[in-house]
């Protein structure tokens, strides 16, 4: 005989909690993760709005700046001078000699390269 408990009714009825504890448990973690979504897009949308406005700012402090930082002809000329002279700065740089010493250790290690490559080839192929 089977006991009230065991009925083919209740195991059903059992089964199908149990199903329903498993839908649940599924749903409850697409929620959490839809929370996270909704969530990562909000301060995403914070943080490009934020962004905006300091691209805005940016650029209008740059106008301000374009337009307030025009130079009249007197600077223009001083602007040009300095270029000049830098230009010229430079050009001197490139043409400098090497002094006594550096032509002599340049020498220096010239010869030695030179009697290291000779030794090597003397011991590679002398023997």
């Amino acid at each position: 005989m089977t006991s009230p408990e065991n009925t083919p009714e209740k195991a059903a009825a059992y089964a199908r909690g149990q199903d329903a504890g498993r839908i649940e448990q599924r749903l409850q973690g697409h929620d959490e993760h839809l929370r996270q979504i909704n969530g990562s897009i909000d301060s995403m949308t914070k943080a490009l709005g934020s962004l905006t406005e300091e691209i805005r700012a940016n650029a209008s402090l740059l106008s301000a700046n374009v337009t307030s930082n025009r130079r009249d002809t007197s600077e223009r000329d001083k602007i040009a001078a300095m270029r000049v002279e830098e230009a010229g700065i430079v050009e001197s740089e490139r043409t400098v000699r090497w002094t006594a010493w550096q032509r002599w250790f340049a020498v220096v290690g010239a010869i030695i390269l030179v009697v290291n490559f000779g030794l090597g080839l003397y011991l590679a192929f002398g023997r």
